[in-house]
């Protein structure tokens, strides 16, 4: 008799949980980013007092008889379908409109040792650490719709609780020739090099950080080439400079090694190497940027990034500024995909994880990118022309047609005020019901107890 007393509890405790559901979700009506959550119920176990029969030559057959023991929480599910665009005008907050993600976490530390003289041939330059470079790693940042960026103090693009935004970041040509011939970029493209772009775009996944500014353009730097001749000579030329102070420098990427380049410091000298002298060859790991120089020795960093201004995030995904009227992109967004954008696990605030449930997770980009592998991965070939090692398909970087990015706006909360208020109204009056049986229970083992002969 009393199994219906034990199925209306049951039946208080799931109620209760989905108005723990409800009443987060109307919590968070104001939340930017938030993805509002929906509860389902679930039968509880069945007891069988008779089982149920085919039927046989004479006997027809019967239905089994089954009693239910309550209900209980059948599943807690996210919706991470895009929500309304809120616009906010700042120039750095951006929506995605499609189920991805962006990566934000820790900042990468790269160990920089240097030994000799730059610019010299007994200079030496390591790098270790690396970001992130292939599928497996891409677990390694937290994902969230929330893009509320700014710049730090470092020049780093970071989000309101810190976490730096990872992406591909523009950085400098390590085949870069200035001064290259039409014969001698055709014959690089052939051999697919490019030496005429002095800036290409790295697909190791890397904390994106502004440029720096370069330092003040000496002879010692290389920022000077010297002239020739005297004034007034018929072969005379004045010496000009490279660069000038304050413009951006962008990260160096190294030279490839086994099919793979690397993405170290921003800390290079530059070469002394007359860009007009047919003749000369530049020396490895130098280039023809400035080298940033710190200004203040209490900064954290020991270089200075450069002063954008009017930053925003376009729509393909690039960061772009404006330094003394010249168009800066620092780098592009990426966007991490997931098989199953509902399964991600909610972690703390508004980051999730791509654990059980989520499937795969996949690196996108909202642009077309020279090189599709993750860590700048390409096939490399024998003296034969075959194919002696192939990057994996996990580690390629799709090409995201599914999202796209409203900037000055956040993404609002998905909550729907009515539809929880109808769902608070439903969830009330199943608690009150189960509440009556628990009553009515009781009222019948009164009887019961009660009974005289």
């Amino acid at each position: 008799m009393t199994g219906a007393m034990y199925a209306a509890i049951g039946g208080l405790k799931a109620h209760m949980t989905k108005l723990n559901v409800i009443g987060n979700n109307v919590a968070n009506v104001n939340t930017v980013g938030y993805k509002a959550q929906r509860m389902t119920f679930r039968e509880s176990i069945y007891t069988t007092s008779k089982s149920g029969s085919n039927g046989g030559v004479t006997m027809g057959g019967n239905n089994p008889s089954q009693i239910g023991y309550g209900c209980s929480v059948g599943s807690i599910d996210l919706n991470m379908s895009p929500s309304t665009y809120s616009p906010t005008g700042v120039g750095l907050d951006c929506m995605l409109t499609g189920e991805g993600f962006f990566m934000v976490g820790d900042k990468i530390n790269y160990q920089i040792e240097e030994s000799g003289t730059p610019g010299t041939a007994d200079y030496e330059r390591k790098v270790t650490g690396s970001g992130i470079t292939s599928a497996s790693g891409l677990t390694e940042p937290y994902l969230t719709r929330v893009g509320d960026f700014w710049v730090d103090a470092d020049g780093y693009i970071c989000n309101r609780d810190n976490k730096v935004l990872y992406g591909y970041a523009r950085v400098q040509n390590p085949n870069y020739q200035p001064g290259a011939t039409k014969e001698q970029i055709a014959e690089a493209k052939a051999a697919g090099k490019d030496i005429e772009s002095a800036t290409i775009i790295s697909t190791e996944l890397v904390p994106l950080r502004v440029p720096l500014s370069a330092a003040a353009p000496t002879k010692d730097n290389g920022g000077i080439v010297a002239g020739k001749g005297n004034p007034g000579d018929p072969d005379y030329v004045a010496p000009r400079n490279l660069w000038e102070e304050g413009d951006p420098v962008y990260p160096y990427l190294s030279a490839a090694t086994g099919g793979q380049n690397r993405y170290p410091s921003y800390k290079q000298v530059a070469s002394s190497v007359d860009p007009d002298d047919k003749d000369a060859t530049a020396k490895p790991d130098t280039t023809q940027i400035a080298v940033a120089q710190n200004t203040n020795e209490n900064r954290v960093s020991d270089e200075m990034p450069v002063q954008l201004k009017s930053m925003s995030i376009s729509p393909d995904g690039s960061i772009v500024g404006t330094c003394e009227g010249k168009t800066v992109i620092i780098g592009y967004v990426a966007i991490a995909s997931a098989d199953s954008p509902d399964g991600v696990t909610h972690m703390d605030g508004s980051y999730y994880k791509a654990m059980g449930g989520a499937g795969n997770l996949r690196a996108t980009a909202l642009v077309d990118l020279p090189t599709p592998y993750l860590g700048n991965q390409v096939e490399t070939k024998d003296n034969n022309g075959n194919v002696t090692a192939s990057p994996v398909a996990a580690d390629r970087i799709l090409s995201d047609s599914k999202n796209s990015i409203k900037n000055g706006g956040l993404e609002a909360s998905s909550t729907d005020v009515a539809n929880e208020f109808a769902e608070m109204i439903t969830t009330q009056r199943g608690y009150q019901a189960n509440t009556r049986i628990i009553t009515v229970t009781d009222q019948m083992l009164e009887e019961l107890v009660n009974m005289k002969r």
